[in-house]
């Protein structure tokens, strides 16, 4: 026998199958490769996509609008001002409430909002249908919070002591937490969770002319049954940095943010500290959402006079840029970052691309994310405006 052997028909038959389906593969594999370039490509025109104008899509008009805030609020936005409060459902108005008022206050909650004028004892707790609830403190008001089943708290005081206070919505008080100065402090501001059933607090107490911070959590649910005034943790790493801005952003989430310092807790039952990052710069501004903290300092090494900063649930840093103007509204929208004051907006993503920079020709008191990316509810004294970016 040769070394070659002549090929049969079953060889060939083989090799047209291997070759068959090589080109099948081949073909998958460049098929494959289109698909993933395109969704690339795509990912990279919306993550640097900038728009430089915008389409007003629908108006509607507004009643005695001078003066009122919006928030969003069930399938579209509440207005409140001095003189009232109305719930807008798009085009139709919901209900209407009339009240007078020096300086009210809003919080929203999924379903719940409170209002209340601060310096005053009443909270008025509404939800879709209109109001369903009032609370009176026992003493005058300085902040309100409301959870999402109409669970309101109010931080209230008097000549000589603070209370924190918590209510269901018939006005039942559920909880009544005196603060005594000799002991915890002055309490700066607190929050509670969307249900209703923890609590955060930061004090300051000032002794022998020294100042000292500490962060306190209360549980009014199965942890906190058998601790003393359901207290079930305190965190007093803090020193002399003043902690202003503390804030439940997911149930059991809790950022606290001072002077120079970052604490991010997790809460189911107790607390316990994730994660902390020192900062150095003077903190102009914090804003939050469940994904992200941001802050805007003084800039004291750039060109520009303020520095957007972001960062992630787990402290690392995810922005860093210089900017030109302190705006007096800075919210996240998404992966975004909406600042605007009455005549400028700015729209800056996650990322660090300025997507949006607009100077108005007339004042703008409220905007609105609302639905995707690009659109948006710019409220004014006339009307609110249903607009996408382009």
């Amino acid at each position: 026998m040769g070394l070659f052997r002549r090929k049969t028909q079953n060889d060939e038959e083989i090799e047209k199958a291997v070759d068959k389906r090589m080109r099948r593969r081949t073909k998958v594999i460049i098929i494959a490769l289109v698909i993933v370039l395109a969704i690339g490509g795509v990912y990279l025109f919306q993550r640097f996509r900038t728009y430089s104008t915008y389409k007003v899509e629908e108006t509607i008009p507004i009643k005695s609008g001078e003066g009122s805030k919006y928030v969003p609020f069930g399938k579209f936005v509440v207005k409140y001002s001095n003189n009232g409060i109305m719930y807008l459902d798009d085009e139709d108005v919901i209900w209407d409430e009339a009240y007078e008022m020096k300086t009210p206050i809003v919080d929203v909650c999924d379903d719940y909002l409170a209002v209340a004028d601060k310096g005053t004892n009443d909270i008025y707790i509404y939800n879709e249908d209109g109001r369903k609830g009032k609370v009176t403190t026992n003493y005058p008001i300085i902040k309100i919070q409301v959870a999402k089943q109409g669970v309101t708290a109010a931080m209230s005081k008097n000549k000589r002591d603070n209370y924190i206070e918590v209510f269901d919505r018939k006005g039942k008080t559920l909880v009544s937490h005196k603060t005594l100065l000799n002991e915890n402090g002055y309490p700066l501001n607190f929050a509670i969770s969307d249900d209703g059933t923890k609590m955060a607090v930061s004090y300051v107490t000032v002794k022998a002319g020294t100042i000292n911070s500490k962060v306190m959590f209360y549980n009014f649910a199965g942890a906190g049954q058998n601790e003393e005034n359901k207290m079930v943790g305190s965190f007093d790493q803090y020193g002399e940095s003043v902690v202003p801005e503390i804030d439940f952003v997911t149930n059991n989430r809790v950022v606290a943010v001072g002077e120079n310092i970052i604490s991010v807790y997790d809460m189911k039952s107790k607390p316990d500290l994730k994660d902390e990052r020192k900062v150095e710069d003077d903190i102009q501004k914090v804003f939050l959402s469940s994904d992200y903290i941001g802050l805007i300092y003084k800039n004291s090494k750039g060109k520009m006079p303020y520095r957007l900063e972001a960062y992630s649930m787990g402290t690392r840093r995810v922005l860093n840029k210089d900017i030109s103007m302190n705006f007096d509204n800075v919210s996240f929208a998404g992966k975004n970052i909406l600042m605007y004051n009455n005549l400028n907006c700015q729209i800056i993503s996650i990322h660090g691309v300025k997507k949006f920079d607009y100077i108005f020709k007339r004042p703008v008191s409220t905007i609105l994310p609302w639905g995707g990316e690009r659109s948006y509810l710019f409220m004014t004294n006339q009307a609110i405006q249903k607009v996408k970016l382009k």
